[in-house]
């Protein structure tokens, strides 16, 4: 018992004198953790409160999904950034009615990352340029909203924004991360491509899986955006009727239809995209990063549509570092872009009336050009 005693008050003082030794250090780093809690106390109440995925955007039956509207909040991605809707939930100033541009796509319609000062569609007034775009869409729920848009998209310049790191392959799934979405399925007769949307609800699908950076069970995947091949050929097949439908919307009503192409700068942008992405997908060909703007190039000629490709406008700096949407620089190019092509509009004798009209003077169209080209740098 002695000795237990003994060796208790030892192990007690041992203990003491550690404390003691490690004293100095604590007193070092104590100020070190007082600011670190600080400042997450302070980052938590300076923050402002701002929405998940699915509190911006609700089911629709028709559609999918679409933005909530009358939002005035922030969200959520690199950064937390400033977003307001309008009484039909899209982002912008104006009303479509009101429009002169009418901007048709996904989430770089949308606007994702940035704040309302920095949207492209707030950019330059004069422009009166409306976005409908939404998170997640693939053209074929953009061909649905240029056929209710219809009525008022007489006279306009309608620009299809099309992305090739998901729209391209998404038109051919029936969903987005388990959300149910319309799709092109091939016609029975085997002929053409009808829109799929019976399967449309909000209840989730739970068994999917990720291939290719395309969510789906058995769908295209995104290297073969890039080459020849079987599925290749359905999914330029796709894009191809749906353009031509939104075509033929944009015709009955005397809209002017422009395509834009957009590079995923991940890809397309960076020196090694077409390796990583070949590798990480186990394909043995070689992947052609100028292959989506060739066969767009092809479609949009045979139907007599205008296409931009904005690869040849915009570099890795109009992207952000670490996600595939705009920056503030690159919103401020896209401003340009489509003045410029809505100057070239007016010069071809469209009015935004739809009629014809008298050519503007060719020296002032120029500097006109060079002028909005020149401010997005």
């Amino acid at each position: 018992m002695p000795h237990r005693f003994l060796r208790t008050i030892l192990a007690t003082a041992a203990s003491a004198l550690g404390l003691l030794a490690a004293l100095p250090a604590l007193v070092l780093t104590l100020p070190f953790w007082l600011v670190s809690g600080l400042t997450r106390w302070l980052a938590r109440r300076l923050e402002p409160p701002y929405l998940a995925w699915n509190e911006v955007f609700a089911f629709d039956p028709e559609f999918g999904w679409k933005p909530k509207p009358n939002l005035d909040t922030h969200h959520l991605v690199d950064d937390v950034f400033r977003i307001t809707t309008d009484a039909d939930g899209w982002r912008g100033e104006l009303s479509v009615a009101d429009s002169r541009i009418v901007v048709i796509g996904d989430s770089f319609a949308w606007g994702h990352g940035v704040d309302d000062r920095h949207y492209f569609a707030n950019l330059r007034p004069e422009l009166r340029v409306k976005a409908v775009g939404c998170n997640g869409y693939s053209m074929v729920q953009e061909l649905l909203w240029l056929e209710r848009l219809a009525p008022v998209l007489q006279g306009k310049l309608v620009a299809w924004l099309i992305y090739y790191g998901n729209d391209l392959c998404e038109n051919l799934m029936p969903h987005m991360h388990g959300y149910r979405r319309p799709f092109l399925r091939e016609a029975p007769d085997g002929e053409g491509w009808v829109i799929e949307s019976s399967h449309v609800s909000p209840e989730r699908w739970s068994l999917v899986w990720w291939a290719g950076g395309v969510a789906g069970e058995s769908g295209p995947s995104l290297e073969e955006v890039y080459a020849p091949s079987y599925q290749a050929r359905r999914i330029y097949s796709a894009c191809a009727h749906l353009i031509r439908e939104g075509r033929r919307i944009c015709g009955e009503v005397g809209a002017t239809l422009v395509v834009m192409g957009i590079p995923d700068p991940m890809i397309q942008l960076e020196p090694d995209g077409g390796e990583r992405l070949a590798a990480k997908a186990g394909y043995r060909g070689t992947l052609q990063m100028e292959y989506p703007d060739r066969q767009l190039t092809e479609i949009c000629g045979a139907l007599g549509v205008k296409f931009v490709p904005l690869r040849r406008y915009m570099d890795r700096t109009h992207f952000k570092a670490t996600d595939c949407h705009w920056n503030e620089r690159g919103h401020a190019r896209l401003a340009a872009i489509l003045a410029e092509v809505h100057a070239e509009t007016l010069r071809s004798g469209v009015r935004d009336d739809g009629r014809r009209a008298r050519p503007e003077p060719e020296h002032a169209s120029r500097a006109e050009a060079g002028r909005v080209m020149r401010m997005s740098r």
